[in-house]
């Protein structure tokens, strides 16, 4: 108890020390003599439409390239409660090893009063890490002053100025100054002071607003100034890349080849350094060559240097030493890329970092060049001719050199002497999620289904997964997993353990996942009679519900690239009436379709849908018919079926016109093969022959022969659903008589071939001299109606194993024909078996 209360008093009075030692890095003086002071108008008001929970009454930002200091002035009217809590407290970011922090002023002004809130012991400061997240530590330190006794109504007033630039930049200035919020503002100013001898670029985003200029001595002095400003309202679903706000950028680079300059002489590694470095490395890869080291040297940096940043000061720009990242095994983006080429250059692979922009992408080039645009670092990598991009900071990567995943960057900068421009990157390669999800049903109405879940993932998809899957444990990626589900079904449960197969050298990352859903058949709530399931396509609900505006002005933002397949069986215990569906969407922004089928031999019910992004973004004038599309995605998401005791129990009555179409048939075909049985009766092809037993290959063929009328009454009879009402009613509604017409077609043909196979089995066994030829008939017959049936079934849009299935079956149909048919014909066992001719003829 007492180690305890010790260890509290230690741990109060060092952090009190941290407060006193960072407030001691803060000073408070007057207004600098170079700034230009505004008088804000105190009695200003917004607008209707302006009003929040403050009002800015002044925006003030005032720099001096020359003293190397940033000077902030602001004046804000506190309107609501809301705006005590949001806007009592002022703050100040600034890096102690290059920067110091001057307070000026904290007044408030209350009915006529002013009240001074600036002293020192106001001030708290603390290292606060906004980056820690990301583990990336920039040492940091924020000064607070927390406002006391602030009321509805107050008008708050502070000044400060941070001077010091981080020398890392050599001098170099680049910016980025805002000019529209998303808050109004009665007043925006923004004064720059730079020497006339420095040479610096201006350029503006969304609308040019010219500076007052004028000569101050030695300096240039922009300025300018904004009345009235209302508040900006943007569209939500924005591409990263897309900026509405007007702005200026600044930048005294004058190319893109002076930043690669610059960052390059950061980037040098001393041929000491690289010597010490090579003897870790013989005892890490021993003698291997440059053929074997370049994935060995990619593994080894993504998956063992742990991604970790100290970013403060200089090495907020500038790499640590390889040698050292080697050693500790962690660093920064540019720690990780700078020692991956330093390992790979020792081994004569041509590799250098290089600069990107996750966000702005190859948009970056829209911008002045800086050297403060950039916000990654990754490897370019020429090797046996061809140049690859290597992401360090991604670990657990799949694949090989030749298919690593590299992100969609755009652009990027090569930090390489004499680099001059920004280079186009590569489109990433393909990466796709595949979801199969298998429902068994064992009972229709009641009864729980047994849910499967495959699914497949490759590229960045894998890679994202293999990452997840090392960094979580598989209980709670479970407990998540079924979470996701339960909003579907609310009582379902984990059947059998998650099973997870990865073959990272081909980057395939498979899950499977099994479940059981006991309550998945619900009644419905207008009649206890009728019960209900569905199945929904859950995984792409996010990419098709779109927030809907009606005056939208910016573009959305797709997920780019995506490619998901998206598959639902269902097996059903016993025949069902479904309506085959298809629905292809196509735009230049992305690509779906969808496709209802069903196996009615199976009893599978299939529900297919595949969606894929082709752009990052849909532009404004295409935003409608984007979110009709997604709209109609949207309700493909679901299917539902539906089952009526009262009906069933009734039963399903046979259908009276097919089955007295199938007994006319049947009863025409049949005297028409008495007249064949008795018309038909050539002479012997051997008229010496006496005539041979059955034996030989034709033992093989008269098993096929005799078991043909049986399967085929099977198949006509009970397996079709040839003489179901429900079927016919069904493709009747569908009217698509094209297909009822091939469908008729189809039945009178099997019904032909079951008197026709009955036919052969008595020709056959009677050694007919008849048998030959008309057996080849039979053959012939029965691949034509083969092939009918498979063009009858791909009309439905099958699933993949269903069309596999159906030409399955013709190829079989057509090796049958092509083994028989010919020795039919040409065989002398058959010339001297078959010398029977009919009672009649002798």
């Amino acid at each position: 108890m007492r180690t305890l209360f010790v260890g509290r008093v230690i741990a109060s009075v060092l952090l009190f020390l941290s407060f006193n030692t960072h407030a001691q890095q803060v000073d408070i003086k007057p207004i600098p003599a170079w700034v230009t002071e505004q008088t804000p108008d105190l009695t200003a008001t917004p607008g209707t439409h302006d009003s929040g929970s403050s009002y800015y009454l002044l925006l003030d930002r005032q720099e001096n390239l020359a003293e190397q200091v940033y000077f902030k002035h602001q004046v804000y009217r506190i309107l609501t409660s809301e705006g005590v809590q949001e806007m009592s407290d002022i703050s100040a970011t600034f890096d102690p090893s290059y920067e110091k922090l001057t307070f000026h002023k904290v007044v408030v002004y209350r009915k006529g009063q002013v009240i001074n809130k600036l002293s020192s012991s106001a001030i708290r400061t603390m290292q606060r890490e906004q980056s820690m997240d990301r583990y990336l530590y920039d040492g940091s330190l924020s000064a607070v002053i927390n406002l006391q006794d602030i009321r509805e109504g107050d008008v708050v007033e502070f000044a400060y100025s941070i001077k010091g630039y981080n020398p890392v930049f050599d001098g170099h200035y680049t910016n980025q100054v805002y000019l529209d919020y998303s808050v109004p503002s009665k007043k925006l100013h923004y004064r720059l002071l730079t020497p006339t001898s420095r040479k610096l670029q201006i350029k503006y985003g969304n609308g040019e607003v010219k500076p007052a200029m004028k000569t101050v001595g030695s300096l240039t002095e922009y300025t300018w100034t904004l009345n009235n400003n209302a508040a900006l309202t943007t569209d939500n679903n924005l591409p990263g890349w897309y900026d509405p706000y007007r702005y200026i950028l600044l930048s005294d680079f004058a190319t893109w080849g002076d930043v690669a300059a610059w960052a390059e002489k950061y980037f040098r590694v001393s041929g000491a350094e690289k010597k010490q470095l090579e003897k870790r490395l013989d005892e890490l890869f021993g003698n291997v060559g440059a053929d074997s080291i370049v994935n060995k040297a990619i593994r080894f940096v993504q998956d063992e240097v742990r991604y970790l940043g100290f970013e403060s000061g200089l090495n907020s720009h500038k790499p640590h030493a390889p040698l050292k990242v080697f050693d500790q095994r962690f660093g920064d983006c540019k720690d990780k890329s700078l020692l991956l080429s330093t390992i790979l250059g020792i081994y004569g692979i041509d590799a250098h970092p290089m600069l990107v922009n996750t966000t702005l992408r190859d948009h970056v080039s829209e911008y002045l060049p800086s050297n403060t645009i950039f916000d990654h670092c990754v490897v370019q990598i020429i090797y046996l001719g061809k140049t690859f991009y290597i992401d360090p900071t991604i670990s657990s990567q799949g694949g090989t050199i030749d298919h690593y995943h590299f992100p969609s960057y755009g652009k990027g900068l090569v930090i390489r002497a004499g680099e001059e421009e920004l280079i186009d990157l590569p489109k990433p390669n393909e990466s796709s999620v595949r979801e199969e999800q298998t429902v068994e049903v064992k009972e229709v109405g009641t009864g729980a289904a047994i849910v499967t879940i495959r699914t497949t993932y490759t590229g960045d998809e894998a890679d994202s997964q293999r990452s997840s899957f090392a960094s979580s444990s598989r209980a709670s990626i479970q407990k998540n997993y079924i979470n996701f589900y339960s909003n579907l079904y609310p009582d379902i449960a984990v059947e059998d353990t998650m099973a997870i197969e990865d073959d990272r050298e081909k980057n395939i990352f498979i899950v499977t996942e099994t479940y059981k859903v006991p309550t998945f058949w619900k009644a419905s709530s207008d009649n206890p009679e009728k019960f209900l399931c569905e199945v929904y396509a859950l995984s792409l609900e996010n990419y098709f519900s779109v927030a809907k505006s009606a005056t939208r002005t910016a573009p959305y933002r797709l997920t780019f690239p995506l490619n998901f397949q998206q598959s639902i069986r269902v097996k059903l215990p016993e025949s069902w009436t479904i309506q085959p569906e298809n629905k292809s969407i196509e735009s230049p922004y992305y690509k779906y379709t969808y496709s209802v089928s069903y196996n009615n031999l199976q009893h599978e019910l299939m529900v297919a849908t595949d969606y894929q992004t082709l752009q990052d973004h849909i532009p404004v004038a295409d935003v409608p018919r984007f979110i009709e599309d997604h709209g109609v995605m949207f309700n493909n998401l679901s299917y539902q079926l539906s089952y009526d005791k009262s009906v069933t129990q009734s039963g399903s009555a046979p259908s009276k016109i097919a089955v007295i179409m199938a007994m006319a048939v049947i009863f025409m075909a049949a005297r028409f093969a008495r007249r064949i049985y008795y018309g038909y009766d050539p002479e012997p092809a051997l008229p010496w022959s006496e005539g041979q037993p059955i034996g030989g290959w034709l033992v093989l063929a008269g098993i096929g022969i005799t078991l043909a009328p049986l399967v085929l009454f099977y198949s006509l009879f009970l397996r079709s659903g040839f003489f179901e009402e429900d079927k016919w009613a069904a493709l009747l509604n569908s009217e698509n008589y094209a297909i009822v017409g091939l469908v008729v077609i189809e039945m009178i043909l099997n019904a032909v071939n079951i008197i026709f196979s009955i036919l052969i089995v008595a020709l056959f066994y009677q050694r007919r001299t008849s048998l030959p030829r008309l057996i080849m008939i039979f053959y012939a017959f029965n691949l034509a109606i083969t092939i009918l049936d498979t063009c009858i079934g791909l009309t439905s849009g099958p699933d993949v194993s269903l069309r596999n299935e159906l030409y399955a079956n013709v190829f079989k149909s057509l090796i049958i024909a092509a083994v028989w048919i010919p020795y039919f014909n040409t065989s002398v066992r058959v010339r001297e078996t078959f010398v029977e001719r009919s009672n009649a003829r002798r």
